[in-house]
């Protein structure tokens, strides 16, 4: 076989592959949506839950940067992405931002979005969307995505997939207040 025929083909196995670990895990794939959310426009307000059940609203963190990841617990570049998530958190929480991380696991995943959290040593919050609704008020059918918020409560980008740290700093050059 040709080396870009054999490509096709194990890529084609690997996306079959993890819907079909997706669905035997019982866990929700994002569907497409009707239209993108697009920069400038106020971010969706939502309220959400916490693993441990408490209630959390998009609106206490306006007036600070956000970044709103969506993420499954099966997704193995949500994994990586925690990385770099968790190292941008650490550079930038003294600034003010704020990172929400929205699980697209099963309804009862709060047991295992907490295990998740501790074997990865995230300190950022974790938030539960058990029917989907953020995901959607978000249009997100692709995960990883993240939407970066400026404190003005606008949405100033939209990333599909994995981040890598290079991405996440020019992203983060959109929201953060700038020094001097």
């Amino acid at each position: 076989m040709r080396p870009l025929v054999m490509l096709s083909v194990f890529m084609a196995v690997l996306l079959v592959g993890d819907c079909l670990q997706a669905e035997a895990q019982d866990v929700r794939v994002p569907k497409k949506p009707q239209s993108l959310l697009a920069p400038g426009q106020p971010a969706p307000a939502f309220v959400s839950r916490d693993a441990q059940g408490k209630a959390v609203a998009l609106r206490e963190y306006l007036g600070h940067p956000v970044i709103l990841n969506f993420w499954a617990t099966w997704c193995a570049p949500c994994r990586q992405e925690m990385r770099v998530l968790q190292a941008t958190y650490e550079v930038h929480k003294a600034a003010g931002l704020a990172v929400l991380a929205v699980s697209q696991d099963a309804p009862d995943s709060a047991g295992l979005v907490s295990a998740y959290w501790a074997s990865m040593a995230l300190t950022f919050v974790p938030l539960l969307d058990p029917e989907g609704s953020v995901a959607t008020d978000y249009s997100v059918f692709v995960l990883p995505s993240t939407v970066f918020i400026h404190p003005s409560g606008t949405v100033a980008a939209v990333h599909l997939g994995a981040l890598t740290q290079t991405q996440m700093e020019r992203y983060l050059s959109t929201i953060m207040p700038q020094a001097g």
